[in-house]
């Protein structure tokens, strides 16, 4: 997968550092759902089977990336994309996305996350993909807005992070939401 700044791959057997550099971080992990990781370890079943599920075709419902700049020398960070619920009409994915401190404030976290939504809707066929957020990462819920989503609501004390419980928002959008923005922006003729 590719945008105009950014190329996607599946994750790899020595792309572990590079796993590892994004969930053993604590800036980056400081409002995700996961606490950081103390050691690579703790790290290493994950990694594992995000590799196994690269190697799965068939009813294949998560898809983890190592994303980089489009000469893919410079590592920005992780991203996947996750079927919840689908059927012949449709269904539900849901994105996330985890980028280097370096990278922040460059509209690269709102690149991913709509180079995400195309690959749910173009790609998985589903008709509506949201995210979530901890609900004092105001920079994660600007990425949301961004990209088109609207507010489902915030989830009172979902998230136990750092001792204590955090609400949580979800933004979601839907198949045709996105066509019609993509139409308002002249990328549909």
């Amino acid at each position: 997968m590719r945008s105009d700044r950014l190329y996607f791959r599946e994750f790899g057997e020595a792309d572990f550092s590079l796993f590892y550099s994004i969930f053993s971080n604590e800036a980056i992990m400081k409002y995700a759902l996961m606490d950081k990781a103390d050691s690579e370890e703790d790290l290493v079943p994950y990694f594992q089977n995000i590799l196994k599920n690269n190697g799965t075709t068939d009813n294949r419902s998560v898809f983890e990336y190592a994303v980089f700049d489009q000469t893919g020398r410079r590592f920005i960070g992780f991203a996947d994309a996750g079927i919840v619920k689908k059927n012949g009409d449709g269904g539900s994915a849901e994105i996330g996305y985890f980028l280097h401190p370096e990278f922040w404030g460059q509209g690269y976290a709102t690149e991913i996350a709509n180079c995400l939504i195309k690959f749910c809707f173009d790609q998985l066929g589903v008709h509506r993909v949201f995210a979530r957020c901890n609900a004092n990462n105001a920079n994660s819920e600007k990425v949301m807005i961004k990209t088109g989503m609207k507010r489902e609501g915030e989830f009172r004390k979902v998230r136990y992070k750092n001792g204590g419980w955090d609400n949580e928002l979800q933004y979601s959008i839907l198949v045709e939401e996105w066509n019609q923005s993509l139409a308002f922006k002249g990328v549909l003729e």
